[in-house]
């Protein structure tokens, strides 16, 4: 039997879209430091061992990302690799955090939330829900082995009960297509409102969690994707962050 409503569903799940939609609208030109945290395991009991840490440097300005000063475990990646070429193959962005947010509340999605209960995250009361979207309204684009698909999904959204802010989201593929070579998919996103410059906040993201798994094997790959220092920034400014 499918969990009732809550009372309050509405008018919480109206507040978060609101938010989402004005995710980007309102940001100002910003710099944030990120740091990526690899790890892979290949046995049936999960054994999760690093493998290395890829830091940047990421300018939004404009609306647009651009990343700098990208090292592999402390050491810069070489122009014209791979890596360098494509940033994002090591690097979630927060743009990229930015519209997951928006399209789980997008009309277009057509996400199908269902309240579970109340809940407490990092201090806050918060609503919790389920949620499910439907392959034919997916926009949750999964790249690998150079073929790209937008799966079902199914997940959990943390949503703070007195201003609608999303503070956690969780997402799992279903029903992966046979010939696709991943066939587990899963991430989460912590959002939190970030100070950059004067006196206004902005909800931003502050950690991520992501995990594939190479279809048939006990082949995984994990990535710990933290922001930190969010800070103002102007073209003509250096950029420095302390260690």
């Amino acid at each position: 039997m499918p969990a009732p409503e809550a009372p309050a569903a509405v008018p919480i799940i109206v507040k978060a879209t609101e938010a989402a939609e004005t995710f980007t609208e309102t940001l100002p030109n910003y710099v944030v430091q990120q740091l990526t945290s690899r790890f892979a395991s290949n046995t049936h009991v999960v054994n999760w061992v690093p493998q290395d840490v890829v830091s940047a440097e990421v300018v939004y300005e404009n609306g647009r990302e651009d990343y700098r000063n990208l090292k592999i475990n402390n050491k810069p990646v070489r122009k014209g690799s791979e890596e360098a070429n494509n940033p994002l193959m090591v690097l979630g962005s927060t743009g990229e955090f930015g519209t997951l947010l928006r399209d789980l509340f997008s009309p277009a999605t057509a996400a199908d939330f269902r309240f579970r209960k109340d809940s407490n995250i990092a201090g806050v009361q918060a609503a919790l829900y389920d949620f499910t979207v439907e392959h034919s309204n997916s926009h949750w684009q999964i790249i690998a082995g150079g073929q790209a698909v937008l799966p079902a999904y199914k997940g959990s959204v943390w949503i703070d009960k007195k201003n609608g802010r999303v503070m956690r989201i969780e997402m799992q593929s279903r029903n992966m297509p046979g010939e696709f070579p991943l066939d587990h998919v899963e991430c989460a996103a912590d959002y939190e409102y970030v100070r950059i410059g004067g006196m206004q906040q902005f909800l931003l993201p502050v950690h991520s969690e992501n995990l594939s798994c190479q279809r048939g094997t006990n082949n995984c790959s994990r990535s710990s994707i933290d922001f930190r220092n969010y800070r103002k920034y102007s073209g003509e400014a250096n950029i420095t962050f302390d260690k």
